[in-house]
């Protein structure tokens, strides 16, 4: 990524700082303004891995509407309109209606799991208010 954002001055600026990429373990998201901007980004990245003997798979790529049509070496990435990203859901509108849908159901069921945990006498009112908090 270093090698690829070399003289990059493409992204947006955030509390005064340029963010054009966010990288976690092996995935990497890409953040550009302008479709031209992601085309140029997506080529440095995929030069800089072809010069280290990596590659980009491009059937695990995604773009996400910010532009109509993009592709890594020739071959296109698919476009979608919302992507999963470390287990949380994003879209293009920025609204977490859909997380929201998703992770309610999965939190009422947990917290019902935990049910012998809130009737236990052992555990004082304060933890557990805590326990809740958390």
């Amino acid at each position: 990524m270093r090698v690829a954002l070399d003289g990059y001055l493409g992204g947006f600026r955030i509390g005064g700082r340029l963010i054009n990429n966010l990288r976690y373990a092996d995935d990497i998201v890409l953040v550009a303004s302008s479709e031209a901007e992601l085309q140029e980004l997506v080529s440095r990245v995929y030069g800089a891995a072809r010069d280290t003997g990596m590659r980009i798979n491009v059937r695990k790529t995604e773009a996400m509407k910010v532009c109509e049509y993009h592709t890594v070496n020739g071959e296109p990435i698919s476009i979608v309109s919302s992507l999963k990203y470390l287990g949380a859901r994003f879209d293009a509108e920025a609204l977490c209606d859909e997380e929201i849908k998703t992770r309610s159901p999965l939190a009422r069921e947990r917290m019902g799991k935990l049910d012998p945990l809130w009737r236990s006498r052992v555990i004082s009112p304060p933890l557990k208010a805590r326990l809740i908090q958390t």
